[in-house]
């Protein structure tokens, strides 16, 4: 009799062992298989930042140049500078947009100061070092977000655009001008015109640690 019980005893203190390794066991699956799961959330998240980041820098970068019917970026060119509500020295009626209304009041915003408080000139020189071969050195000269019309960009995507001289190139036939006997100065130039170019760097970032670097190199054409 007490050796029927000393084994009945035994077999259920198998059986408790047992159950204990197979509850471990279990857990240490479904521990991994959160592990995996969380992995995967953060992996598509840090992609998705990253796209979104991606967007942003595409988006602000086209922005400056081609918004909408008017480039922002040429009307600051041939004018020589900006609006005078936004600081600037040229008369708003001189522009093709208004200043005061959205989209274009995010740029008044997001353009850089000089030490007198009026925007920087994005066509001028290289600023002090800057240098064209080390994007790496280039200076913010605007900083948006989405979207432009926000009044704050904290908390979602943000861009700094950063704009550098590349360099001008005389129009076709502007040497052949010139060689034909047009010795006044600058009278072959001016006939064939000439084009100005420029390297435009977008570093966006998006909530998640996402950050995108596009550049462009942008063209306009100078005529008189």
């Amino acid at each position: 009799m007490s050796r029927n019980l000393s084994t009945a005893r035994r077999q259920r203190g198998v059986a408790l062992f047992v159950g204990l390794v197979f509850l471990v066991v279990l857990s240490v699956v479904a521990v991994i298989a959160m592990q995996g799961t969380l992995l995967e959330m953060r992996m598509v998240n840090n992609v998705a930042s990253r796209e979104r980041a991606f967007e942003t820098s595409e988006s602000m970068r086209t922005a400056l140049t081609t918004s909408g019917s008017t480039s922002l970026f040429e009307e600051h060119i041939f004018n020589r500078g900006w609006p005078a509500s936004w600081s600037g020295e040229i008369p708003d009626d001189n522009f093709d947009f208004d200043p005061s209304k959205a989209p274009w009041n995010a740029f008044q915003r997001g353009l850089t100061k000089d030490t007198n408080g009026h925007p920087e000139l994005l066509y001028s020189s290289l600023q002090s070092g800057e240098s064209l071969y080390a994007p790496n050195t280039w200076k913010t000269d605007v900083l948006l977000c989405l979207p432009v019309s926000g009044t704050s960009c904290t908390g979602i995507p943000t861009a700094a655009l950063a704009v550098v001289p590349d360099g001008t190139v005389l129009g076709e036939g502007s040497g052949g001008a010139q060689a034909a006997g047009y010795r006044g100065i600058g009278s072959g130039a001016a006939g064939g015109g000439a084009s100005k170019y420029f390297e435009v760097m977008s570093v966006a970032t998006a909530p998640g640690n996402g950050r995108a670097v596009t550049i462009s190199q942008y063209r306009i054409a100078v005529r008189n």
